[in-house]
Parts: C-alpha cells; structure tokens; sequence
C-alpha cells in the first residue's frame, strides 16, 4: 500500500509478566554475554514487587545486508541507551532495548548463528534468540516493519502500549534523550486550539469548534495534494464518509493539509468535511506529532472523547469500503471484508449469511453475539491484544448479494445461495458444517451449534478446494 514519506492504542496488562512473555516469549538473549547467554523474561522486567522494572522498552529492528544501512543507527541508539540509563535516579530502569535482527539476504548467510553473535556481541541489550523465526515473522506484522528500513518502537513497560513508532527519527533528532520517551501529546489539546473550517464540498459553510463535535467519532485525516497515494485516497474516503453518515452515525473527519497554500485551497474544494485553517502551521505540526505520523496518508480514528481507537483508518476503510464495521473498534462479532479474508486460513469461525442491510445484520450480532461472549468468558487467557488468531474462533457475519467476500467464500466452501445460512468454517482442518435446513436461527439454536462444533459433535464436510493437492491455499484471498 503505497504512502508519502513525511500513537497510540493503550494495551492493558493482565498480568505481571504477560504481555512481555506474550509478546517477545520466555527467554531472551544477552548480547554482550559470552555465547549470547539466554535470560528470563518475567526477570529482567518485573521486580520483586510484581511491578515493571523498565520505564520504557524498545523494539528495534535492524537488518544485516552488505551494504550495512542499519550500523550507523545501532551506534546512535547505543548511545542513546547509555545517555538514558545513565539518568536513572530509581532502582526501575529507564530504557531497555529488545533487539530484532533480520537478514536482508538469506541467499548471502553462510551461518545465521555466527552472522547474528557477531552482529550482537559489543551490544548491551538484549535480543530475540536468533533461532525464533515465528516470532520474528509475528513482531514483524504485529509492528508492520519495511524490509530494509531500521525501526524503533518505544512501547511502555508496563503495559506494552506504544509510545512513538519513530523511535529513529526521535533519536536523531534528540541524540541525548533531552526528552526521552518523546510521549506526544493528547490530540484533543490541539484540536480545541481554534476553530475548524469547512472544505468547499461541505453543505454547511459555518465554522465548527471542536466542542461542537463531542458527540461524534472523528477521523484526523492528514493528507496533501502534491501526493500521489493521497489523491487516490480522498475520493476513497469521500465515498465512505457518505455512507457512514447515512447511515446514522455521527462522524466527522477533520483535514489537516502537508501542502502549500495554494495547493491547499485547490485541494480542499473537493472535501465534504472541516478542515485546520492553513495559516496554524504550528497547530498541525502538533496534530502530527500527536498522532506519530510517519508518512501520508494516514487517518486516525478517535471516539467521542478524543481516544485513538486506530490509527490505521486508512487501511481499514480500504479493506472495508463500505464501512461495515465502523468504527473499527475491537469487536466479538465483525462483518465479513477483505480484511478477514486471510484470518480464516488460520483459525476456525462461526460464520452467518444473510442479507445486506441494517435489519439482517442487526439481526446477525443478536443471536451471534451472546455465543461470542460465552466463549471468550471460557477461554480467558486469550488476549486478542496479545495472542495470535491460531485456533481461536472467530464470530463473523457475511453479507450476501452485495459483498464480494461473501460470494467468493461461498464458491470456495461450495455452500448453497441460502439466507440465513449459519457455517461454522475451519479451513486449516479442510472441513465445513451447516446448520440443519429449516432449524430455526436463535440465540439458543446458535449456542447449541457452536457448543457441537467446539465439541466435535456436528456432521462435518470436506472444503473440497483445501483437499485438492492443485488448490492454492490462498485461494480465498481478495
């Protein structure tokens, strides 16, 4: 997905060693150890009293290539983290650094043991064990890393929420750590500063105070005209803002523009929302700051009270243009889009089909919703904040005639053009169920199929197209 080059989601700990063991696993290497001595989690980052022992911890992410783009930001970050701890005055440290080294040329390694020792042996943090590929390929995705590209997450260490995704730009910009974490600002201390103005489309040409949006979810769009991905973007965001409007939902996006003024007044003539005036530069330098925008264009969605709910708006509404699930929030019934799609190859799902409109998805998360609950209540050491997907059941309503998704499953699966129609799919097992023709769909009736299923004791079908040996496994990917 492409951007122009220019946080956080708070995650609760439950546990006093959970989210880190969750997250970077049991063990964890000292680099500067003779043979890269192996540590124990819980040890290095709880203290005696159940609390953190680290302020702050870093994910950093670096690659071994020929051409060493990463070496001169391991030096810098080495002296950060010496300047940082050096500041301690408590017993809890400030900075701890979680190294994650990557190859950017697996055909180039010899030996991946003795390439990684030598790359970690003079660094005095710690790093994941070499050997720990799925754990590599999970922190890779759970951050969303670029090949190539040195990375630096600052995440709290006591909660594991994210702090900065721009630890590098931060450290190069403030070498010492004068301001280390670098925690940006609440966004609604900037977004009440002054008026907000509305774009050319907009119906209503008054200005707006940020007061006078306490009742919507708000999407902080940052955006410019002289960007390519972000020009695509705007008519996409346009269409979808319509929608979600008529569907009832209070929502209002608020533009803040990284272009000159006279691309900015072009530019905004065709925006249906409000807007940061042009001339408070320092406003939305601010907002960016707020929102740790790396690249454009990004949309932010925040509830009613200024909270992020993401900060990834733009990939959801590209994979759900229809905005089915807005607001994107965390949730135990989703609809079925794109962005799903994959997550059935790797967990199994209570899935019903039915029609496309308000009435039959309400309908849907009525009698879904309880069975998700009771499940979720069953199984609490899941963390979905946390955990990966795999084996977990997953609670999806399909929506039939209008969303490609819903067809392409069906072809896949080989289900019959039937609403409503309640499957519980697992595609990494290769079998499907159906609910019994003209069995009634209830809440009682749901909680009665989804208990057979996790118990095995539905009649079960083969996914024809899992067990043929020609089948793509991607096949259902859209």
């Amino acid at each position: 997905m492409a951007t122009c080059a220019g946080s956080a989601v708070s995650e609760t700990n439950t546990g006093a060693t959970n989210w880190q063991q969750r997250v970077f696993g049991r063990q964890l290497v000292r680099c500067n150890q003779a043979d890269s001595a192996l540590c124990d989690v819980g040890k290095v980052f709880v203290n005696e009293g159940g609390e953190a022992a680290c302020e702050t911890i870093g994910v950093y992410f670096s690659f071994i290539n020929p051409g060493a783009t990463c070496d001169d930001f391991t030096r810098q970050l080495t002296e950060l983290y010496g300047s940082v701890n050096a500041a301690t005055n408590t017993a809890k440290k400030r900075f701890e650094v979680i190294h994650v080294v990557l190859w950017s040329n697996v055909a180039d390694v010899i030996d991946f043991q003795e390439s990684f020792q030598g790359h970690v042996a003079e660094l005095p943090w710690l790093a994941l064990p070499n050997d720990d590929y799925e754990r590599k390929t999970r922190l890779t995705r759970r951050y969303r890393i670029k090949a190539d590209v040195p990375t630096l997450i600052l995440v709290e260490g006591g909660t594991g929420s994210v702090v900065t995704r721009g630890g590098v730009e931060r450290t190069l910009a403030d070498p010492t750590g004068a301001n280390f974490p670098w925690t940006p600002p609440h966004p609604k201390a900037t977004l009440v500063d002054g008026p907000l103005l509305p774009c050319g489309s907009r119906d209503n040409k008054e200005p707006m105070l940020h007061e006078e949006l306490r009742h919507c979810v708000k999407g902080v769009y940052f955006s410019a005209h002289w960007c390519p991905p972000c020009k695509a973007f705007t008519p996409q965001l346009v269409d979808s803002y319509q929608k979600i409007r008529e569907r009832g939902h209070n929502f209002e996006v608020i533009f803040v523009s990284s272009d000159r003024e006279e691309s900015y007044n072009t530019y905004t003539e065709t925006m249906p929302w409000l807007r940061i005036p042009f001339s408070q530069e320092e406003r939305r330098r601010k907002l960016a700051h707020a929102f740790d925008v790396q690249a454009i264009p990004t949309l932010v969605i925040l509830d009613q009270r200024d909270n992020i709910i993401t900060l990834e708006g733009r990939t959801e509404l590209l994979e759900d243009p229809e905005a089915w699930n807005f607001p994107w929030a965390s949730r135990l019934v989703n609809i079925l889009t794109e962005k799903y799609m994959t997550t059935l190859h790797r967990a199994p799902a209570i899935i019903l089909f039915v029609e496309a409109d308000d009435c039959e998805i309400q309908f849907g998360e009525t009698v879904l919703l309880p069975a998700a609950e009771t499940y979720r209540r069953d199984h609490p050491d899941y963390d979905p904040t946390y955990d990966d997907l795999d084996d977990h059941l997953q609670f999806f309503i399909a929506l039939d005639f209008q969303c490609d998704t819903s067809e392409i499953l069906r072809e896949f699966i080989g289900l019959e053009d039937a609403v409503p129609l309640l499957t519980a799919v697992d595609i990494p097992r290769g079998i499907y169920t159906v609910m019994e023709d003209g069995a009634e769909i209830t809440v009682d009736s749901v909680q009665q199929f989804v208990e057979g299923f996790l118990n095995d004791k539905l009649p079960t079908n083969e996914i024809t197209a899992v067990h043929n040996p020609i089948a793509e496994s991607d096949q259902i990917s859209t």
